[in-house]
């Protein structure tokens, strides 16, 4: 993009690392595997990676990250956040562009506050300020930031609304492997609290992720809920073609083009097939691991990871894929190296 088309900035709305065991029921075994201070040392390397590919984006264009439940999990507390934070930056934030007033949430607390009380109101009662800023000020728009989307059809849909299912792609955790589409919104009680706010101060826009497909809804006042794919791992929910009509589901970004005021367009554009992506991650992985080694070094390593692989065999109340077991074998002989 050149001239006035480059972006002011770019927003990724969560789950920038992938190393947070606690919430239940999480598919992603290896985490369960490995130790506290293992995962501890691989969030350090996530960490670094992130960093060195998002230093690649021109420097006069902002990065804006925001925590995902895979960055301080799905119970968020004072702890996890911190861990995020100390990488990061605040959790919660919001800034001018061009006249917008933007808010950045950690609305994973909003999805359950039950783990840090406090901070989840502290952040509520600073959203509203926020919102009456922007107003008071004369915002041209108010675009609001989150993992979690706040809803799938609409506002008012109840938590088991939603009776579909997402799938995940073959290869990742055990066959047949899905979750119940209601699980990604936030649920009503904290809902209703922030949809009020919303309309009451006319926010122009939500924007989220965590739902690994996109999702262009509205509520009942106009207000878009907007949720964009990510650039790793896509769900598809079998109502996929209700939610995202006219969008392609896979790997890519959203470009928002702002106009005048309360005005704005948006247009999801695809950037990569998935199955290319995963293969070529795979493919750099095995390369770094194997990198210039003697002859002798890349025969014990090899050995080793079959004997990792192998050993998987004794965490009977585990289950990984094919994919997962590499991933965790990879990581292990990683730390080993350390």
């Amino acid at each position: 993009m050149h001239g006035d088309k480059r972006p002011l900035f770019v927003s990724v709305c969560g789950d920038l690392v992938d190393t947070e065991s606690s919430f239940s029921g999480a598919i992603a075994s290896w985490k369960k595997v490995m130790n506290g201070w293992e995962r501890n040392l691989v969030f350090e390397q996530q960490v670094k990676d992130f960093k060195r590919v998002w230093a690649g984006l021109d420097p006069d264009i902002a990065l804006v990250c925001m925590c995902g439940n895979h960055d301080v999990g799905n119970r968020p507390t004072r702890a996890s956040i911190k861990h995020w934070t100390s990488e990061f930056g605040d959790d919660y934030l919001s800034f001018w562009a061009n006249g917008t007033f933007n808010i950045c949430l950690n609305n994973c607390l909003f999805s359950n506050p039950t783990g840090a009380p406090d901070l989840y109101e502290e952040q509520l009662e600073w959203m509203e300020k926020q919102l009456v800023y922007a107003r008071e000020n004369d915002a041209t728009h108010i675009f609001v930031y989150g993992h979690f989307p706040w809803f799938l059809k609409h506002e008012e849909e109840a938590d088991d609304f939603l009776t579909s299912f997402s799938s995940a792609p073959e290869g990742w955790g055990p066959p047949g492997s899905r979750f119940a589409d209601s699980y990604f919104t936030i649920p009503y009680e904290q809902r209703k609290i922030a949809m009020a706010m919303f309309k009451k101060y006319d926010v122009t826009a939500c924007f989220s992720g965590h739902f690994h497909q996109n999702v262009v809804a509205q509520t009942s006042w106009g207000m878009p809920m907007i949720v964009t794919g990510p650039l790793s791992m896509n769900l598809d929910s079998e109502i996929g073609h209700e939610l995202a009509p006219g969008e392609t589901n896979g790997i890519g970004m959203r470009v928002v083009d702002v106009g005048e005021k309360g005005e704005f367009t948006h247009k999801w554009t695809l950037l990569v097939d998935e199955e290319e992506l995963y293969v070529n991650a795979l493919r750099r992985i095995s390369k770094s691991m194997m990198k210039n080694p003697l002859p002798e070094e890349a025969e014990k390593r090899k050995s080793r990871m079959s004997e990792i692989l192998s050993s998987l065999i004794d965490f009977d109340d585990v289950e990984l894929s094919d994919m997962e077991a590499q991933q965790w074998a990879i990581s292990h002989m990683f730390l080993e190296e350390e």
